[in-house]
């Protein structure tokens, strides 16, 4: 019985993963953002009234989960592999990479290991950053654009540079609703 088990487990994640690489080749650049919601949905993220451009890559859309209000840019990566949670209100750019896994390098098999990555509410991504494994955005921080994060950025912070740090703060009086164009 745990052998038909261990087949049928390893049959359906083989199946899963081509599922979502096809998604990845052909369903992400379907100008139809509603389209892409949809096939995201159904292969288990939770998104809600928000909305991925064309060509946004997501890694196992299951351990995607992203709330209302929010949108990712073109081109970026979402390796959610290890949990990404995106929460309302959230903007990020084109081109931004969000990595949730790695390897142990002290290991002697190099094991994979993944932690997730959760964005905070009016948290600003821009182009090109790149978030690692195990970080959390507070609610309202802006990441400015390349910038390489790769601890914990406090709320209302704007953090920049390789690695990231601390530039300055931002305002708490924030109230806006990121929205996106027809076809993206």
């Amino acid at each position: 019985m745990k052998s038909i088990r261990k087949i049928f487990n390893t049959a359906f994640k083989y199946l899963y993963s081509a599922i979502a690489l096809f998604g990845n080749i052909f369903i992400n650049k379907i100008p139809s953002r509603h389209f892409r919601r949809l096939f995201y949905k159904l292969m288990g993220a939770k998104i809600g009234k928000s909305y991925l451009f064309r060509r946004v890559e997501v890694l196992s859309p299951k351990g995607l989960e992203i709330g209302d209000y929010s949108t990712v840019g073109w081109f970026s990566l979402l390796d959610s592999r290890g949990g990404v949670k995106i929460g309302n209100n959230v903007c990020i750019a084109s081109y931004v990479k969000l990595i949730t896994g790695s390897h142990n390098i002290n290991s002697p098999e190099f094991e994979a290991v993944f932690e997730p990555i959760v964005i905070d509410d009016y948290a600003w991504i821009c182009t090109g950053a790149t978030i690692v494994q195990g970080v959390r955005i507070g609610e309202g921080a802006v990441i400015a654009a390349g910038a390489v994060v790769t601890h914990d950025v406090k709320p209302y912070t704007v953090v920049g540079g390789v690695p990231a740090r601390e530039i300055t703060t931002r305002s708490r009086d924030l109230e806006y609703h990121p929205k996106t164009q027809l076809l993206h």
